[in-house]
């Protein structure tokens, strides 16, 4: 389960915004997280509550997860579209295409936000 190390390397890098900031607690912190990257938001949940025993700062964090869905981009008509309707095209549903695809977003993993004070 790799979702326990990127917790506590979100942990690492929330503190050192709040040491750069001064801030005395950390509220929220807002997740991004890409429909088909590796992550999975139920783990990074459950492991949340480890890197926050650490740090009195995390006492009272809500961890906020926003699923960033996955788009492709065809190179060859352009069009955009959603991993949804790539399955149910087995392709581009435009022009038919599976091999000159371009995945734009779906993979990310990264702080958004951090609300503080």
């Amino acid at each position: 389960m790799h979702e326990l190390g990127i917790v506590l390397s979100i942990a690492d890098k929330v503190m050192e915004v709040a040491r750069a900031n001064q801030l005395t607690e950390i509220k929220a912190i807002t997740m991004q997280i890409g429909e088909i990257s590796s992550v999975i938001p139920e783990y990074l949940e459950k492991c949340f509550p480890a890197a926050a025993e650490r740090n009195p700062l995390f006492e009272n964090t809500e961890l906020k997860i926003e699923i960033l869905p996955a788009r492709y981009l065809c190179h060859v008509c352009g069009e955009s579209f959603s991993l949804g309707e790539f399955e149910e095209a087995k392709g581009c549903p435009s022009c038919k295409e599976n091999q000159l695809l371009e995945l734009l977003t779906g993979r990310e993993c990264f702080i958004k936000n951090i609300e503080a004070w």
